[in-house]
């Protein structure tokens, strides 16, 4: 194994100008000793010459490989880790544009936390852009201040991905039956998280991403999705949501144990929280989610909140430590249909989530 060194995997189907950006951003950007693996997935002859004339070039460590027909996404990356013999790899699009200093920041995240095995970068991916008239680098450079800070997430999201090589060793390669790609990354986060590695988000890393130039070429895109989705959720049962109530906080470390149970076993937390006091959170993960709300009327704005997300998104389960308000919710099942539970034991919910996830049928 190369210490101190990444691999960049990046599997190409042609998009020869969204693909020379990449390069280029990459080439500019990188300071972190680093090589170029490039999966040529059979791509046409401009997108090839231009990835044969990368190995000329004294600016960039290449290593290319040539498919003669498209493998996909997974395979392709397969190539590369199997070729791969640095500490770190980065799994990576190339439809993202890398910002100064992103790689070094994802890696001395890793090297800080040695429970972190997955790192993405901050991404519009995530929701995070710049603000109007304010260009990618420029917000980047923003972000640096924020460089040893993380949020932890239920999955990274191979569009960019370090990963450790500790977490290969014992992994391996991503699964094939994923076929072309989708939902490959979320099936080998959560077997990295079944042996105690957490997947994060560097919050002073910056990557655009151009998000499924290739994919959303496939004819057979929505098909394969949904053979992916099936596969995923045979395996893993599905993401649900919980609705946490909260007009007082009696119990601020009983708040913080059921808020991170829900998010590290993979479901989503809203915590509806009165404005004024004082929050009880310890950990920044992606699916614990704050819902401040005015103290005045929290109730009417709960209820108003939990209809208005029955259609799209729905809270399945409720709980609040209040006994009145609890009532009320048990009183209007009828209008919102979610399970509601007062002062909740932590076992309790954990096993209602497992049995909730393996009902694949519901939103």
């Amino acid at each position: 194994m190369k210490k101190n060194s990444c691999d960049i995997i990046i599997p190409v189907w042609n998009e020869l100008e969204v693909t020379k950006e990449c390069v280029d951003s990459i080439a500019k950007h990188t300071h972190y000793p680093y090589r170029l693996v490039i999966i040529d997935n059979a791509s046409d002859a401009p997108t090839r010459d231009y990835l044969l004339g990368l190995k000329d070039s004294k600016d960039i460590n290449l290593e290319l490989i040539r498919n003669e027909e498209n493998l996909g996404f997974v395979k392709a990356v397969n190539q590369g880790i199997k070729f791969s013999d640095a500490q770190f790899i980065c799994i990576m699009n190339n439809d993202t544009i890398a910002t100064d200093g992103w790689l070094d920041t994802m890696i001395s995240v890793m090297e800080n936390n040695k429970d972190v095995g997955l790192v993405n970068p901050t991404s519009n991916t995530f929701s995070h852009f710049p603000d109007d008239n304010e260009s990618i680098d420029e917000y980047a450079s923003r972000l640096k201040s924020f460089k040893d800070e993380i949020q932890e997430l239920h999955c990274c999201r191979f569009f960019c991905t370090v990963i450790k090589r500790e977490v290969l060793d014992k992994l391996g390669s991503l699964d094939e039956a994923y076929n072309l790609g989708y939902f490959d990354d979320t099936d080998y986060c959560k077997k990295a998280q079944r042996l105690g590695y957490r997947p994060v988000r560097a919050k002073g890393a910056y990557v655009h991403h151009k998000e499924n130039m290739s994919f959303r070429k496939l004819k057979e895109n929505s098909a394969l999705f949904k053979a992916n989705e099936d596969i995923f959720l045979k395996r893993w049962g599905r993401h649900v949501r919980v609705g946490f109530f909260l007009d007082k906080v009696k119990s601020p470390q009983r708040v913080n144990d059921i808020a991170i149970d829900v998010a590290r076993n993979g479901h989503q937390i809203f915590i509806f929280f009165k404005k004024g006091l004082e929050w009880p959170v310890t950990l920044d993960h992606y699916d614990i989610v704050r819902v401040d709300t005015n103290p005045f009327f929290f109730g009417l704005i709960s209820i108003y909140k939990i209809l208005k997300r029955k259609k799209k998104k729905r809270l399945e389960i409720l709980i609040t430590d209040n006994p009145v308000f609890g009532n009320f919710l048990k009183m209007t099942k009828f209008l919102h249909g979610s399970e509601v539970f007062i002062n909740v034991d932590r076992e309790k919910l954990i096993k209602t989530l497992k049995e909730k996830s393996k009902v694949v049928g519901q939103v």
